[in-house]
């Protein structure tokens, strides 16, 4: 009876570990495969780096003429308009190389590789080339853009005049005229100016006479007239002069020379 004790007591022990193992068994978690990055970068056959030094130096050479010529047509070194060399094109296998390239993943690139690959990121967006051509369109942007200005500032209002060159001294009272053309400073008028002038009677009193003037205004200077800012401009008007209804015979054909100051509205100049 003591030996089958014994007999089933050592059996009870053996069957304990036996449990122990199975219950720790069903309570693993589940594990996942941990992948080992492969810091060991790639290697270029000699044919790559070939084709890889050509297309970077034909990249360069694009990319300086697309800087120099930007939106307009390009020029050789004799100043002769030439056909635009295209964009050339990457390598098949540079594109697949560079794809998802990041600063982080350069380090498994190879070391020619990285270079070529931030240039091809940058082909749709480089930045000097994006400067130069926004400067050009803003500068070609302000050339073509219209002045608008108000028509009363071409109509002059005329006075203080007197004749130049006749030894009979006519005076210009007050009169006006409309300028058409601009040149720098310069302002012509084509339609004949009013004026009206004071000129001897000849019996050593004056007489008021109505003459019309055609010539040209230079101006000098914007000034200021009954406000906070300038709002006229300052002109000194040069023209030829005729009279109508005058004794002067020897001044009818051709006129006289008169001079005098003139004022209009100021132009609004960009």
């Amino acid at each position: 009876m003591r030996r089958l004790l014994r007999v089933a007591l050592a059996f009870g022990c053996l069957l304990l570990p036996c449990r122990s193992a199975t219950a720790q068994q069903s309570t693993l978690l589940p594990s996942s495969p941990v992948a080992i990055p492969n810091d060991r970068p790639l290697r270029l056959s000699d044919d790559q780096q070939r084709e890889l030094a050509r297309w970077t130096d034909d990249m360069s050479k694009w990319q300086r003429a697309e800087k120099r010529w930007p939106n307009r047509p390009a020029h050789d070194a004799y100043g002769r308009i030439v056909v635009r060399r295209p964009q050339p094109e990457a390598p098949e296998w540079l594109e697949v190389m560079c794809a998802g390239y990041t600063d982080a993943s350069s380090s498994s690139l190879p070391e020619e590789v990285a270079p070529a690959c931030r240039l091809l990121a940058g082909l749709d967006a480089d930045p000097q080339v994006k400067v130069i051509q926004q400067q050009t369109q803003t500068a070609r942007a302000d050339k073509e853009k219209l002045t608008k200005t108000s028509f009363l500032s071409r109509v002059h209002l005329d006075g203080l005049w007197s004749t130049t060159s006749s030894d009979v001294r006519f005076y210009g009272l007050v009169g006006s005229h409309i300028s058409l053309v601009d040149v720098g400073r310069v302002q012509f008028f084509g339609p004949p100016g009013v004026l009206l002038l004071s000129v001897p009677d000849g019996a050593g009193s004056r007489q008021i006479k109505v003459g019309y003037t055609w010539g040209m205004s230079v101006r000098l200077a914007d000034v200021r007239l009954f406000g906070p800012h300038k709002n006229a401009t300052l002109f000194l008007s040069v023209t030829k002069c005729w009279m109508v209804g005058s004794n002067f015979d020897r001044l009818a054909s051709g006129g006289f020379d008169i001079a005098g100051l003139s004022l209009a509205p100021r132009k609004n100049r960009q």
